[in-house]
C-alpha cells in the first residue's frame, strides 16, 4: 500500500478514467491520495460527474506516470463510497487546501471512495509489454 501512495503523492497529478451515462470514457485529473482502511482513498464532490459516474459504474482506472524515471502505474479496480466523518475528517487534515471548497468534515457534499477490489501495475519503459510488479488490492 505505502508504495502506491507513495508514487501516486510523488507524481502529484494522476489521471482517473470512468465511463460517462452515454457509456464514453471520461479522464480527468486528481491529486489527493490518502489510506483508508488500508486501501488508496480519493475524495470528490458529489455535486460532480465523476460523482455520479462512479455511483453508475463503479469500476474505475488510474494512471499516474513519473517522466523523470520514466515509469508508470495503473491501479485498476472497483470503488467503494464512504461518507464517515473520520474519514472526510481525514481529507482535510490531510489536505487542507480542500478547507476552501468543503469548509468541514460535515460537508454532506465532500465524499470519500476507495479502491476495494483492485491491482497496481507498475510499468517502465524497459519492460512496456508487461509490469514490472503488481500489488494487489
Amino acid at each position: 500500500m505505502k508504495e502506491i501512495l507513495d508514487f501516486l503523492n510523488k507524481c502529484r497529478t494522476y489521471y482517473v478514467g470512468t465511463v460517462d451515462e452515454n457509456g464514453q470514457p471520461r479522464v480527468r485529473p486528481f491529486g489527493f491520495v490518502m489510506e483508508w482502511n488500508g486501501k488508496p482513498a480519493f475524495c470528490t464532490g458529489t455535486v460532480k460527474p465523476v460523482y455520479k459516474q462512479l455511483q453508475q459504474n463503479p469500476h474505475v482506472e488510474i494512471c499516474a506516470f513519473m517522466p523523470e524515471i520514466m515509469q508508470w502505474m495503473r491501479l485498476s479496480g472497483k470503488v467503494k463510497f464512504t461518507d464517515e466523518i473520520a474519514a472526510r475528517r481525514k481529507v482535510l487534515e490531510t489536505m487542507p487546501e480542500l478547507k476552501k471548497i468543503y469548509q468541514s468534515e460535515e460537508n454532506p457534499v465532500l465524499t470519500c471512495f476507495y479502491i476495494e477490489e483492485g491491482e497496481a501495475a507498475f510499468y517502465s519503459f524497459a519492460s512496456m509489454n508487461e509490469p514490472t510488479k503488481i500489488i494487489k488490492i
